[in-house]
């Protein structure tokens, strides 16, 4: 086999995951699967390591084509995106075209899709696909859990699992890409796990003052209704700044001369909205960990802590309530994210929330 790359080169800066970057760079020196499945939490890395594992494979050791494969220009690296929430039929028999016709380049291509946006008919397709494979043709499937793929393919692909990184793993790279020890360190608690997202806590003005809007509402639990439908707006002003930064960020990418076309307009305005959404459900998730970080610092464990630059605040609010259901207050915003699933209006699922929290705060049993 030809070499097609070092530690070094292709896995050098990720971070965490060790034993499945090793199960890889092994696969790259002896011998690949024709599928592989990489599971794992969001932001761990399963994205970043796809690519440069089929960039590998596609680029046989040639420096230029490696460069070429990283930045999305390879014709042979092929990434399926999905249609909204799911990959389509139609996209997975494109993607079988594709694999049935020659390589542009090299001796094989690399197939990147998400395996748990299959909608049953695609995934089906798919599975022909795995069944019987030709040529050098590789497929890597990303899934968030292996619940969410269907039996039939976990069968025909090698697992390779990636876990949440640890924070001081976390902390020491981003203390390497500039941060101080203070924020690389709130930044790694606040990711639980996701490298992706503690880069963004220590690099997005947006999301900061997403958590500061949130800290604000859920450190002022007895606020009355008024001051709870302020607090509310201010959170969905925030959620709002993520989409909007998360929009202009495409059009400069994606900005040419002439200036970004209507489907560039259309592509970032819904990134932008997914983006918004996205910042709600983080939201209602940095109230749950608060609400959590309460709890354990009323337990005596304050070490255990995520928002470990406030604790001093924290604690200050469960002297004031020693009779709070930290434990049972957390819960509720788990639950009340799970409900943004559903066409409800999040507005109305954060008021409910935060009130439901200051009745299990005060004692009262929620309604």
């Amino acid at each position: 086999m030809d070499r097609v790359g070092t530690k070094t080169e292709i896995f050098g800066d990720i971070v965490g995951n060790r034993p499945s970057l090793r199960l890889l760079e092994n696969a790259l020196s002896s011998g690949v699967s024709h599928a592989y499945l990489f599971h794992g939490p969001p932001g761990v890395g399963k994205h970043s390591v796809a690519y440069r594992f089929g960039a590998a494979l596609v680029s046989r050791g040639d420096e230029g084509a490696m460069s070429r494969a990283l930045r999305g220009l390879h014709p042979d690296l092929v990434e399926v995106v999905p249609e909204g929430k799911f990959t389509t039929i139609g996209q997975v028999r494109e993607l079988m075209k594709l694999a049935a016709s020659r390589p542009f380049e090299g001796a094989r291509r690399v197939f990147v899709l998400q395996a748990d946006t299959l909608n049953v008919q695609a995934a089906n397709a798919l599975l022909k696909t795995l069944e019987e494979p030709e040529g050098g043709n590789v497929f890597v499937l990303i899934a968030a859990s292996r619940e969410g793929v269907l039996p039939t393919i976990l069968s025909r692909a090698q697992e390779v699992r990636f876990d949440p990184v640890p924070p001081d793993e976390v902390a020491s790279f981003l203390v390497e890409r500039g941060c101080s020890e203070g924020e690389a360190k709130t930044a790694a608690a606040l990711g639980r796990g996701s490298i992706g997202l503690s880069l963004r806590y220590a690099e997005e003005e947006e999301l900061k003052g997403l958590r500061e809007a949130v800290l604000r509402a859920g450190l002022s639990s007895d606020a009355s209704f008024e001051e709870r439908h302020e607090v509310v707006e201010e959170i969905m002003a925030r959620a709002e700044s993520v989409g909007e930064a998360r929009e202009k960020a495409h059009l400069l990418v994606e900005d040419s001369d002439e200036g970004p076309d209507r489907r560039r307009k259309e592509t970032a305005k819904r990134l932008g909205r997914a983006a918004r959404d996205e910042a709600v459900a983080e939201a209602l998730g940095l109230l749950a960990l608060l609400c959590r970080d309460a709890a354990v610092v009323a337990a005596g464990a304050a070490e255990l802590t995520a928002n470990v630059d406030r604790v001093s605040e924290i604690r200050a609010r469960v002297e004031e309530k020693p009779g709070a259901d930290w434990a049972g207050a957390a819960r509720l915003f788990g639950e009340a994210r799970g409900e943004l699933a559903y066409n409800v209006s999040p507005e109305a699922i954060l008021e409910v929330a935060l009130s439901r929290m200051g009745q299990k705060i005060s004692g009262r049993s929620p309604r």
